[in-house]
């Protein structure tokens, strides 16, 4: 099954890790289906099951009736921790290793120093922890999604210039004592939707994240793609359309468009100052100036995804953002836009995560590495 080219001892890890990743996907599973799955022997099979027992990474699976001994994880073996760092606020949850939320808080950022935000990470470490009743367990590893460079593990270009160029991989693996894995927010956001959310089981689809900029995850052949300097998606400096100024982030050209049009009206309700949400809820109430604003912004998110797909064919493209998730408002004129732009356009969904899709990606990154590092960190193989 694996290389007599390495040592004993990495056999053994190579051997166990084959076999509990074989148990996590199979699940529930017997001695005798693993062996068959993986070429081994029973005995070869049955040392490696009574190892990942006494590891207790995998348990006897509730199987009654089917005359032998079945085996499933252990999802409480480990938890894992993803974060997500705004401008106002570092959301956080814990997660066990099925992925299931077991405790959510948000803490307010009242400064983006870096240092504040590390103190800040490990505050919501403790709260989520003692929140989830899981002090004797194991936190494996960490996934952290914000304006983030994967490559360097730096942030970059965010709104408080305060976090420019903050070592967000290096300061956080310090603070929190595990293995840290970092990612930009928006591919994050592809990653939960690919995961547990409007893209599960696509393998070509586009997060488009519409709030105060436009920013795109882009999952194609069923893996995040980042392009070849980590800017596939950064289409924020693309003008979409001639009823905006070429000015950025969107959110701040979108009320721009809709202040000089209001200076030109006195037939709405609306009144300056001027918020996304505030049209958009007087468009719900059927004001003609907010409802053609909607039209317009509509417009421009449907050229945005055009530019995507038109490039690579997109089979589903999912709207998200503060202002992306206003899909009772959007989601129609979109889509005929789109049927107007593109001869193949793709499906347009809303986000199914919401304002918890950098997050649920969070934790699926954590999960990777866990998956990856559990068995060689908990089972003695010397």
């Amino acid at each position: 099954m694996l290389s007599g080219m390495v040592s004993g001892t990495k056999v053994m890890q190579l051997n166990l890790q084959a076999v509990y990743q074989a148990v996590r996907r199979l699940r529930p599973v017997s001695r005798a289906e693993l062996a068959r799955r993986l070429g081994t022997t029973k005995p070869t099979m049955g040392r490696a099951i009574d190892a990942l027992l006494a590891a207790g990474l995998i348990r006897e699976a509730d199987a009654s009736g089917y005359g032998a001994v079945f085996f499933e994880p252990c999802p409480d073996a480990a938890v894992v921790l993803g974060l997500d760092v705004g401008s106002r606020y570092l959301r956080g949850t814990v997660a066990d290793l099925d992925g299931r939320q077991l405790a959510r808080r948000d803490l307010p950022l009242a400064s983006c120093e870096p240092a504040t935000v590390v103190a800040k990470a490990v505050q919501l470490r403790d709260q989520l922890v003692a929140e989830a009743e899981v002090d004797g367990v194991a936190l494996a590893a960490a996934g952290v999604g914000g304006v983030i460079d994967p490559r360097t593990g730096r942030v970059r270009v965010a709104n408080q210039h305060e976090l420019n160029g903050f070592a967000a991989g290096a300061q956080l693996r310090l603070a929190l004592g595990v293995p840290v894995l970092v990612e930009n927010e928006v591919n994050l956001a592809a990653v939960g939707e690919g995961w547990r959310g409007a893209g599960a089981g696509l393998r070509d689809f586009a997060f488009l994240a519409v709030g105060s900029g436009v920013g795109a995850g882009l999952v194609l052949a069923g893996e995040l793609h980042r392009g070849h300097n980590g800017a596939a998606g950064e289409i924020d400096f693309v003008r979409p359309g001639r009823d905006f100024e070429p000015s950025s982030p969107a959110a701040d050209s979108f009320l721009a468009h809709a202040e000089t049009r209001l200076r030109r009206t006195e037939d709405t309700i609306l009144r300056n100052p001027l918020t996304t949400e505030s049209i958009m809820d007087a468009a719900r109430a059927g004001d003609r100036l907010a409802t053609s604003l909607i039209r317009v912004e509509a417009d421009r998110i449907a050229r945005c995804a055009t530019t995507l797909t038109q490039v690579v064919d997109l089979e589903l493209v999912v709207l998200g953002g503060g202002v992306g998730l206003n899909g009772d408002l959007l989601l129609d004129p979109v889509r005929t836009a789109l049927n107007s732009l593109t001869p193949y356009p793709p499906r347009v969904e809303i986000s199914q995560l919401g304002a918890g899709a950098t997050l649920t990606g969070a934790v699926a990154l954590a999960l990777r590495a866990v998956a990856e590092d559990l068995v060689p960190s908990r089972v003695a193989t010397g």
